[in-house]
């Protein structure tokens, strides 16, 4: 057996499913993809329309591949975000909250406006989408929520306030998650990237 089979049958995912927000560009598709070799099915919400190329990664690992343009920030976004997944897939097993802005300006020009903005993405959307997958989660006794936290969870950052705020919240909010939700088999963890 090959090392990389090896490899791949502990981290198998056959029999998942996936959501993963913002998963259509930049790193959210990165994960999109990799869910889809591990061998999860996976639904994408995005704000983001799918130009082919995420559908083609994720059948092109014999994968299914289903999106929905939304904008996660929308009342009632989350909710049906939830419901869709469930609904065409059959379930909901991992939750990758990846969908994310960082609106870069000096402190003297960054008001009010973009500071909303961006808590609504980062961060209130990202509990949200947690709050509502961990109602399908806790019933059925296991699941994963990945939050896709940033070095800036734990350093500040030139021209990045709100961002830096967002993401030193949404590490806190996964460790509360963690502790509370464990108890039902559900794994919350953040994953802190660097710069790529």
């Amino acid at each position: 057996m090959d090392i990389r089979d090896f490899t791949m049958d502990l981290f198998s995912l056959a029999g998942r499913n996936a959501v993963v927000t913002g998963g259509n560009t930049g790193l959210g598709q990165a994960f999109t993809l990799a869910l889809a070799k591990a061998g999860a099915d996976v639904f994408v919400p995005s704000v983001v329309r799918d130009d082919g190329s995420t559908r083609a990664l994720v059948e092109d690992e014999g994968r299914r591949y289903e999106s929905l343009e939304v904008d996660i920030t929308a009342p009632g976004a989350p909710a049906r975000i939830v419901a869709d997944c469930v609904g065409r897939l059959g379930s909901l097993d991992i939750l990758v909250n990846s969908a994310g802005v960082c609106p870069l300006a000096e402190v003297l020009e960054f008001g009010r406006e973009k500071w909303d903005a961006t808590v609504a993405v980062n961060l209130t959307a990202a509990f949200e989408m947690a709050y509502e997958a961990a109602k399908v989660m806790v019933p059925q006794g296991h699941g994963k929520i990945i939050n896709i936290c940033s070095l800036f969870s734990y350093l500040g950052g030139r021209w990045s306030s709100a961002y830096a705020a967002t993401k030193h919240g949404l590490a806190g909010f996964t460790k509360a998650y963690c502790d509370e939700l464990a108890e039902h088999g559900i794994q919350v963890n953040g994953i802190a990237p660097g710069y790529y």
